[in-house]
C-alpha cells in the first residue's frame, strides 16, 4: 500500500512530469546514438560483404573467359567463341565496379589497382591466343597455351582475390566487434536510464505490454520467414542437383557422339587411305628404295594415326563396357595404364550386376583416380578391388604415393568433386582417406539394382531426422 501511495504522490507532483520527460528524452538520445552507429557499422559492413562478393564475381568471370577460351581453340567453332567474348565484357565492367566500390577505401587502391593490373594481362593472354588462333598465321597460339605463363597469372590473380578477401573478412570482424560494444554501450546507457526512470516507465505499463505484444509478433514472423526460406533453399538445392545430374548425363552424351563420329569419319578416312597406300605400294615394286622407304612410313604413320583415333574413342566413351562388361572393361584399363604410366596395378574385380549408370559410374571413378594416382601422387603400385558386399558394390583405389591433406584440398580440386557427386548421383557414398607419405586410399559404394530403393529410403530417414538445415547436400561443382 505505501508503494502505491508513494506512486501516487509522484503522478500528483508537479516535477513528475518534467522529470518523466526528461528521463524520456535521455532515453531516446541514447537510443538515438546507438542506433545511428549501429546503422553506420551495418552500412559499413553490407559494403565490405559487397566488395568481396565482386570480387569474387570477377574471378569467376575470369574463369568462364579461360574456360571460354579453350573450348574455342579445341573445336574452333564460332559458337564456342560467343561465352569467350561475353565473359570479357563482364570482366571489363566488374573491374569498372570494383574501382568504383574502392574508391571509397583510399587505403585499398593499391590492392585494387594491382588486381586490375594481373587481371587485364590475363585477358590480354587469352585474347592474343584468340587472335593468334584466328588469323591462323602460325601455330604459335598453341605454344602459348601451352606455357605456364597463364597459370602463373592466374595464381596471383588468385593469390591477390585470397588477400583481399582476408582484409575485407578482417574488417567485417572488426565492425562485428564496433557493433558488439555499440549495442553493449546502448544497453548499459539504456538500462541505467531505466533504473533512473522505474518510477515513470511502471506508469506505462501498459504501453510496455504492448510492446511485448509486438516484439513476440515480429519473432513469430521472423520464424515464418525463416521456415519458409528454408523450404526454398531445400528447393533451389534440389533444382541444382537435377541441373547438374542432366549436364553431367549430356556430357556423356556428348562423349558417345563424339567417339561414334571419330569411328566412323575419321575411322573411314584413315582406313580409306590405307588402303589406297597398300594398293600404291603393289605397284611400286621397281621403285627407288627411298620411295620404298617413305611408302613404309607413310603405313607406319597410318597405323599410328588408327591407333591415335582408337584410344581416343575409348577414352571418350569404353567400347569394352559395352561389350564385355565392366570387369574386362576395368581390367584393360588398368592394363593399358600401366602400359603408359609404368605404375603396376594390381587388380581384384568381380563381375556385378550394375545397371549401365552405375557401370559407366565405376569405370570414371577407377579411371579419375588412376589419373591422379599418376598425375600428383607419385605412386609406383596401385591396387584395384571391385566386390559385393550386403546388397552394395564396394569399390577401392589404394596408391603407395605421396598423399594429402584432405582437409586442405584446393577448392579448385574438381575431379575429387566429381568423383563425389557421381556416387551420390547413383545413391552411393564416397570417402578419400590420405595422409603425407603415406598414399591415398578411394572407397565408394554403389547400391545394386535390387536395393536401390533401399539406398533412397536410408537418405530420406537421415535427412527427415537431422532436419533440412543439417542435412548434407551434393556438391554442386562438377568435372
Amino acid at each position: 500500500m505505501s508503494f502505491l501511495r508513494t506512486l501516487e504522490t509522484a503522478r500528483r507532483s508537479r516535477f513528475a512530469a518534467p522529470v518523466a520527460l526528461l528521463l524520456g528524452l535521455a532515453v531516446l538520445l541514447t537510443n538515438e546514438i546507438g542506433h545511428e552507429r549501429a546503422r553506420s557499422v551495418i552500412a559499413s559492413r553490407e559494403a565490405l560483404l559487397e566488395a568481396r562478393v565482386e570480387v569474387s564475381t570477377l574471378m569467376r568471370e575470369v574463369i568462364a573467359a579461360e574456360s571460354g577460351q579453350r573450348g574455342y581453340l579445341l573445336t574452333g567453332r564460332p559458337e564456342y567463341k560467343e561465352p569467350y567474348t561475353r565473359a570479357a565484357a563482364q570482366v571489363q565492367a566488374q573491374l569498372a565496379r570494383l574501382a568504383q566500390i574502392y574508391s571509397a577505401w583510399p587505403d585499398r587502391s593499391a590492392d585494387v589497382r594491382k588486381l586490375d593490373e594481373l587481371t587485364r594481362q590475363r585477358m590480354s593472354e587469352l585474347d592474343t591466343t584468340v587472335t593468334m588462333f584466328d588469323n591462323k598465321a602460325s601455330e604459335g597460339w598453341r605454344d602459348v597455351v601451352l606455357t605456364d605463363i597463364g597459370r602463373e597469372t592466374m595464381l596471383a590473380i588468385e593469390g591477390q582475390a585470397r588477400n583481399m578477401a582476408r582484409v575485407e573478412t578482417a574488417r567485417i570482424d572488426e565492425s562485428r566487434e564496433l557493433l558488439t560494444e555499440t549495442l553493449l554501450f546502448s544497453r548499459i546507457g539504456i538500462a541505467a536510464l531505466v533504473v533512473l526512470s522505474l518510477a515513470a516507465l511502471l506508469l506505462y505499463a501498459r504501453q510496455a505490454r504492448r510492446f511485448d505484444d509486438e516484439r513476440v509478433e515480429r519473432a513469430a514472423q521472423l520464424r515464418f520467414e525463416r521456415d519458409r526460406l528454408e523450404v526454398e533453399v531445400e528447393r533451389r538445392t534440389r533444382d541444382i542437383t537435377q541441373i547438374a545430374k542432366h549436364l553431367q548425363t549430356a556430357r556423356e552424351d556428348e562423349r558417345s557422339s563424339l567417339a561414334r563420329e571419330l569411328h566412323d569419319e575419321l575411322g573411314g578416312l584413315l582406313t580409306a587411305a590405307k588402303l589406297d597406300v597398300a594398293r600404291m605400294r603393289s605397284r611400286l615394286t621397281g621403285a627407288p628404295p627411298e620411295v620404298l622407304e617413305r611408302m613404309m612410313h607413310l603405313v607406319k604413320t597410318l597405323d599410328e594415326g588408327i591407333a591415335l583415333k582408337r584410344r581416343i574413342i575409348e577414352d571418350l566413351r569404353p567400347s569394352s563396357l559395352n561389350n564385355l562388361g565392366l570387369k574386362a572393361a576395368l581390367e584393360i584399363l588398368c592394363t593399358e595404364f600401366a602400359e603408359r604410366s609404368e605404375i603396376e596395378v594390381r587388380t581384384d574385380i568381380e563381375e556385378l550386376p550394375l545397371d549401365d549408370a552405375g557401370k559407366l559410374t565405376v569405370y570414371r571413378l577407377v579411371q579419375e583416380a588412376l589419373t591422379n594416382a599418376a598425375k600428383y601422387a607419385s605412386a609406383s603400385t596401385v591396387d584395384v578391388s571391385l566386390s559385393e558386399h550386403g546388397g552394395w558394390a564396394m569399390i577401392a583405389v589404394r596408391d603407395d604415393g605421396i598423399g594429402f591433406d584432405p582437409a586442405a584440398a584446393r577448392a579448385a580440386a574438381h575431379g575429387l568433386a566429381g568423383m563425389r557427386f557421381r556416387v551420390q548421383s547413383s545413391h552411393g557414398q564416397l570417402k578419400i582417406k590420405s595422409k603425407h607419405g603415406h598414399g591415398t586410399t578411394i572407397t565408394a559404394r554403389l547400391p545394386l539394382p535390387d536395393h536401390v530403393q533401399d539406398a533412397v529410403d536410408s537418405t530420406r530417414d537421415v535427412a527427415t531426422l537431422l532436419g533440412p538445415s543439417s542435412f548434407p547436400r551434393p556438391p554442386a561443382n562438377v568435372g
